[in-house]
């Protein structure tokens, strides 16, 4: 019991002290009103960012880096985007994601827009004036065709479709 009491306890602290950092990703300093691409594996995020009232507003076109891309990768079976702001340590202090329907993966890429109150960013002492960083993530599978009966997210596609998987997302530290 007594065990058990002393795991629960450090459990307890050790949850309390984590937090998502994108320390590991490339990111640039939120600078309103300026258009600015932040370059992950395997997409260019192409974006402006402004401040609106009280939110953040970052628009933009996600392009597929097609220099690394897999030749047989031509539909996105599952594609989330994601942004996240910051701080200058890499610590996430909000984030949000785009879920997109089955398409085909063409050069223009996708369209993205986040709107980011600023009564969701996690920090209390968060002020507008102080530096915010932007970064992106991304979560995909594609394949060479079109499935019409795409498996769940945890199932599998079937032993005869090559499927490509890749993501790039926070740590939890």
């Amino acid at each position: 019991m007594k065990k058990s009491l002393i795991l629960l306890s450090f459990l307890v602290v050790l949850t309390g002290c984590s937090h998502l950092s994108v320390k590991h990703l490339p990111r640039n300093q939120l600078l309103p009103n300026q258009t600015d691409v932040v370059s992950l594996d395997f997409w260019d995020f192409q974006y402006v960012a402004q401040v609106e009232g009280d939110q953040f507003q970052i628009a933009g076109r996600a392009l597929p880096n097609t220099r690394v891309w897999p030749g047989m990768a031509v539909w996105f079976q599952d594609l989330d985007i994601s942004t996240f702001l910051s701080d200058a340590q890499g610590v996430v202090l909000a984030s949000q994601r785009i879920s997109y329907p089955v398409q085909r993966m063409t050069p223009e890429g996708v369209a993205f827009s986040f709107v980011i109150p600023f009564e969701t960013i996690a920090n209390e002492s968060f002020s507008v004036e102080e530096d915010v960083y932007v970064t992106f993530g991304y979560r995909m599978r594609l394949t060479e065709t079109r499935f019409q009966g795409v498996p769940l997210r945890g199932d599998s596609f079937s032993r005869d479709v090559d499927v490509f998987s890749a993501q790039k997302g926070p740590l939890i530290r």
